[in-house]
């Protein structure tokens, strides 16, 4: 994760919002690699500040969906080699939509709701 960090995430976020890093939070779920101590260090040696999650929360972000949705189209006709492999995500992610993503991003309001109403536990959408 820390490479993903240092690597992927940092610079985009110098990109989008410069130097300052008052201006974003990080969302990520209680994922083990998340929340390693490895992780941790380098998120507050970087000064990458996270959003509260719930600890036993579902996975109410909607990249679940997207993870999903990519599992189905690519189990349909299971790659051959990890090269297949790479190419039929990059394919896949490619063809996702911007409704798709848009619906996803607007379903967040209802996530949130269920989830408060809920007091934490599964929501089902």
């Amino acid at each position: 994760m820390c490479k993903i960090y240092k690597n992927g995430l940092l610079p985009l976020v110098k990109k989008w919002f410069g130097e300052s890093s008052n201006h974003w939070k990080l969302l990520e779920d209680n994922d083990p690699k998340h929340t390693s101590q490895m992780s941790k260090t380098f998120k507050v040696n970087n000064g990458i500040q996270s959003l509260p999650w719930p600890s036993q929360s579902p996975d109410c972000n909607p990249i679940e969906n997207v993870w999903a949705l990519m599992k189905l189209k690519i189990n349909k006709q299971p790659p051959t080699s990890i090269n297949n492999f790479v190419a039929r995500i990059k394919k896949e992610w490619k063809n996702l939509s911007i409704e798709f993503a848009e619906k996803l991003v607007d379903s967040m309001k209802n996530r949130v709701e269920l989830l408060i109403e809920r007091k934490g536990d599964y929501i089902n959408y």
